[in-house]
Order: structure tokens, then sequence, then C-alpha cells
């Protein structure tokens, strides 16, 4: 299987231009640092020997050139590699987000709110930094390195084996370290999206909390999470401080280690101050490279666990996907049915078996049954949020599944018990379309609403019928031929509630209805009503009819008139 890192690569073609540009520019800048060491041992070993006080001018020119040149090129190889890593984490998040958007239900179920803003956000984050700041300005590092030892092994071949002698115990630390560090960082990025999901789901619910005086329980279960992340953190930071203070303890040493060789072969003439000079100036760069990767070897395993994270998403499939070649919509003129239709969530328990409904086009269907029963299930499978285990959905004998998604649910309006709107205008949440917005308003006789309304986050500032009535026009704006009423009443007043049945009696009109209801009242004039109990249809009907057959729709309204 590929590196979740190595997967991310396709992100940066079309920055390929502009992260050659700066990988250039950073190679140049590299070729600067390394002839620094070189000018200054020159500018000794010749200038100074022979009195040269021109030729000192010139490598002290030379020398100030080659630091601007590098100074000024690494700045700007490294802002065109960050615009490169922005860009890329641009494309990453469209692509999470895009992905996330079109997943299936079941997918959301199992899925945590707050891990799923960490995956987003603070993983992608962590990605660009290392993109940024490591893995492109690598091959500079990685040719200044190169670049040290070519220079040293020509110019100074009897010094340059102490240079050289300071990497095996930086290889070897950097393994050890290396090998125990991911499972730590690992273990703090879990610790994160646990807190971070824990605030996404607790400080909205804070109204209920308080309500059951839970602030103290909310507390102590935040402080937990708190410490668990911060126990982890601590164990994995101070790794890293023990591990850079060891890379400075071996610099210095090395540092040591050749002034003592190097003065000693001075004063014997084996080599020249120049070279000790340069030899020094070398280490210090030759640190620089492997100095900033334990600076960022940090950064290396967050990204490293972001991107396996962040795969973990991407490679979860879609279930709920459009045919390679959808058929066209065959317009609902006959019925839409569920055929034999068996369903479960979970393995061994399913929630409906062998339905068999029929919705005649034009017509008003009523759904009703106990909680549990599988009213909302079948919902979910006429707008194919979810498939059937057995059986089919078919539009006008079309099985749904053959059928473009868009195409399905561009012709369904869907009206849930469960109202969400969005902080922005009326407007915003009625689709943006200011025409059809004022039309489905006005249709459902609601001119007492300003398209330009600010709704707060949740409708917050609307009372819970306001808030049902928006998701009623909401749902008509695209003019639906499909209308999917789930509890759509069940928030409203009774006064409301009638308001809302007759402006529903003139829409329907020329649409296909399904409703399903709780209450009996709300669907006792539907055309035909289907009773499910057990994930069975038990009876189906017209209310007269059922009342008739003093079943169990007869006992569910004789319970909801007290008459039972």
């Amino acid at each position: 299987m590929k590196h979740p890192l190595l997967r991310l690569a396709p992100l940066f073609r079309r920055s390929s231009g502009l992260l050659i540009l700066g990988s250039v520019a950073l190679l140049l800048g590299t070729a600067c640092n390394l002839a620094g060491p070189w000018i200054v041992a020159q500018a000794i070993d010749v200038d100074f020997v022979n009195r040269d006080v021109a030729g000192l001018v010139t490598s002290g020119l030379l020398y100030l050139a080659c630091l601007v040149g590098n100074g000024v090129l690494t700045y700007l190889g490294r802002l065109v590699l960050e615009i490169v890593g922005q860009r890329a984490m641009y494309d990453l998040k469209v692509q999470i987000f895009d992905h996330l958007i079109h997943h299936d239900l079941a997918f959301h179920d199992t899925q945590n709110s707050g891990r799923i803003i960490t995956r987003v956000q603070g993983d992608t984050e962590s990605l660009r930094v290392l993109f940024s700041e490591v893995i492109l300005a690598f091959p500079a590092d990685l040719c200044l390195v190169i670049g040290i030892f070519a220079v040293l092994g020509t110019t100074a071949p009897d010094i340059a084996p102490f240079v050289f002698a300071v990497l095996p115990p930086y290889i070897i630390l950097l393994m050890i370290f290396r090998r125990i560090s991911p499972p730590r960082f690992l273990k703090v990025r879990r610790f994160a999206a646990q807190l971070t999901g824990f605030f996404a789901e607790h400080l909205r619910a804070m109204p209920i909390l308080r309500l059951f005086d839970r602030e103290v329980w909310l507390r102590d279960r935040a402080e937990g999470l708190n410490k668990g992340v911060y126990q982890a953190q601590f164990i994995a930071e101070l790794q890293a401080v023990w591990y850079f203070n060891c890379n400075f303890l071996i610099r210095s040493l090395g540092m040591v280690g050749i002034l003592w060789i190097g003065a000693g072969q001075v004063a014997a003439g084996a080599i020249t101050l120049g070279a000790l000079v340069m030899a020094l100036g070398y280490l210090r760069q030759l640190f620089s490279p492997l100095m900033r990767l334990s600076f960022q070897f940090t950064t290396i395993e967050r990204a490293r666990a972001a991107a396996i994270r962040i795969a973990e998403i991407l490679d979860v499939p879609r279930t709920i996907d459009d045919p390679e070649s959808p058929t066209p919509w065959p317009g609902l003129r006959d019925a839409v049915r569920l055929e034999d239709v068996r369903f479960h969530y979970e393995e061994n328990h399913e929630v409906l078996r062998g339905v068999d409904l029929e919705i005649a086009a034009g017509t008003n269907v009523g759904i009703v049954g106990s909680t549990g029963s599988g009213k909302s299930t079948i919902l979910n499978l006429l707008l194919r949020f979810r498939d059937p285990t057995i059986g089919r959905v078919t539009v006008d004998g079309v099985d749904v599944r053959d059928l473009a998604i868009d195409d399905l649910r561009g012709r369904c309006g869907l009206v849930l018990q469960d109202v969400h709107l969005f902080a922005g205008t009326v407007l915003d949440n009625l689709g943006g379309d200011r025409d059809a917005a004022q039309r489905a308003l006005h249709e459902l006789g609601l001119r007492e609403f300003s398209l330009d309304h600010e709704v707060a986050e949740g409708g917050g500032n609307l009372s819970r019928g306001e808030r049902q009535l928006l998701t009623f026009a909401r749902a008509l704006v695209g003019g639906p031929e499909f209308l999917v009423l789930d509890e759509a009443t069940s928030a409203v007043d009774p006064e409301t509630e009638a308001r809302v049945q007759n402006a529903l009696e003139h829409l329907r009109t020329g649409r296909t209805t399904v409703t399903v209801a709780h209450r009996l009242a709300t669907i006792r004039h539907c055309d035909n009503i289907y009773v499910l109990a057990d994930g069975c249809v038990h009876e189906s009907g017209t209310h007269n009819q059922l009342m008739a057959l003093d079943g169990v729709y007869a006992n569910l309204a004789h319970l909801q008139e007290g008459t039972a």
C-alpha cells in the first residue's frame, strides 16, 4: 500500500512551475552558503599571508555578496514553497470536504463531528507545515550536505574525516528517536481529537446541561480529557527536548574535537589555518540542516499521524453513489413503489421485513406506526439516503439505484421533524434564489418573513413554529414533484398546524406526497394510509376504512382521542 504522504503528491501538480522555481532559488542560496567558508579560507591562506589588501577587500565583498544572495534567495524560495504548500492544502481541504458532504448517512452515523473538524482543520495544517518547511526544502538541505563533503574532500582531505565523524552519533540518535516517537505523537492526536469532539458536541447543548445541573460533570469531564492531552503531549515533547539537547551536545563536542585536533595539525604544518577555519565553518553549516530536521521532527511525526488519519477518512468508500450510466428520470407518472424491501442497520436486526408499498402519482399517502416501526427508514430509502438490504425502490418501474442521485433528490422536497437552520439570512436558508424563495413564502402564506431577516445559528432567534414553517418554504423552493414530510408539523402549535395544513392542501395539487406522522389528525385526509408494525405493513386504506377494521390504526385513534 502506498504511504499516506506519497498519496498526497498529486496535490502539487498544478503548482509544479512554482515548485521548480522555489527549489531552484533554494539551491542557488545553498551554493552561496557553500561558497562562504571557502572564501574565508582563501582570504586567510592567500590574501592575508601575502598582505594583499585588494584581495582581502575583494574576498570581503564576495563574502558579503554570498551572505546577501543566500538571504534573498532563501527568502524567495521559502516564500514560493509556502505558496505551493498553501495551495496544496487548499485542494486537500476541498477534496476532504467534498468526500464528506457526498458520503452516506451511515458514514456520518459512525463519525464524531469533532474528529471530522480536526481532520479538515488541524490535520491539514500539520501537513502544510510539513510540506512547506520540511519536504519541499529537503533537496536544498541535501545538496548542502553533499556540497560540504565535496568541498572538504577536495580542499582539506586531512581534516575532512574529523568533520564527518560527527555524523554517526547523530544518525544513531535520530534512529532511536524515530523509533520511540511516532506512537506518542499518534496518542497526542487521538486525545486532541477526543477533546475537540467533546467541546463541539457539549457546548451546543449547554441549555440542557444547565437545566439538569450538569455543569460540574461537564467541567470534570473536560478537565479529564484536557489532562489526557496534557500528559500525552508532555511525554511526547519531553522526548523532543532530550533529543534536541543531545544534538546540541554532539555539535559542541564536534567543534571542540576539531578545534583541538586541527590546532595541533596547524602547528605541525599538516593543514593551513584557513583550512581549519573552513572546516569549523562547514561543521556549523553541516549541523544547520541536521538541527533543522531535529526541530522539525515533531512536525514530521504530527504530519505522518495526520496523513494516516486523513487517509482513513478518504479510504472509506461511498456505498450510495451514482451508477456508471444513469437512467434518465422517468417523470413520476405512475407510482413510487417499495417491492419486498428488507433493511437493517445492524446485522441480525431487521427494521423492515418484506415491505410492499405503493405511492401512486399525484396522491397523498400517510405512514403511521409506533416508534421504531420503520417509518423514517422508508423515507430514507425513498430519497436514497440508504439502500435496501433486499428488494428495491422504484419510480415508474425504474430502480432508484439506476437513477442519478441529483435527479432523484432534486425533484423531492423534504421536511424533517428535526429542524436545522443556518446562521445567515432567511434567503440564505431558502437557497439564495430570491424569486423562488419569495414565491415559496407567499405560497405558504408567510408574508411576514423578510428574506433579509437575520437568522441566528440554529434559528435561535425564531420561535419553534417559525423555524418549522421556514423548513416548509425551503422544501418548496425547487418546485418539487414529490413531497416527503417526516413529522413535519410536530413542532408547531394547533393554530400554526392548521395554517400549514391549509397551505399544504393547495400545494399537494399536482404533487405526490408522503406524510409520516404520529398524530393521526395530520394524515386522516390522506388518499391512502399505511400502518407499520414490527417492520411490516400491517394495515392499509383510507381513514374510514382503517377505523372500520378496528385494528392497530383504530386503536391508535382511540388512544389519541381519549376514547380507548
